[in-house]
């Protein structure tokens, strides 16, 4: 802000430094929330069914998740070695390191799903 507003000369990375920073934190974010269970439910369904069900919709749940991040770990991979060598357009770094995030996060995401399911299992995961 005082780049932009005292000098009149914004720095020209900021914008593009924020994006990718932004990227990087809602993917690690979404690890967060696998964590602590805190995604995306449908509270209606989950309180009116059957433990015994319920728990099998977690344990289906995080099997989903755990597919899922093994496929952000694979394309992401995949992205990287595609276009990684690119560069960014203001801070010249390669565009591999931004992306990078993907198969990182695919990874931490995979790990705490393969957690969950394992407290499911053990029947330890507080509903």
């Amino acid at each position: 802000m005082i780049g932009r507003f005292i000098f009149n000369n914004p720095f020209s990375w900021s914008e593009e430094l924020a994006r990718y920073l932004q990227v990087w934190l809602i993917l690690f974010s979404s690890t967060v929330c696998i964590q602590k269970s805190r995604h995306l439910s449908v509270d209606y369904l989950k309180n009116n069914i059957n433990p015994n069900v319920q728990r099998l919709l977690k344990l289906l749940c995080y099997f989903m998740i755990s597919i899922f991040s093994i496929s952000i770990i694979i394309f992401g991979i995949q992205f990287i070695l595609r276009v990684g060598y690119q560069k960014t357009p203001a801070m010249q770094l390669p565009i591999g390191f931004v992306y990078m995030a993907f198969p990182i996060a695919g990874f931490h995401m995979f790990l705490e799903s393969i957690i969950i399911i394992k407290k499911i299992i053990a029947d330890k995961f507080k509903y």
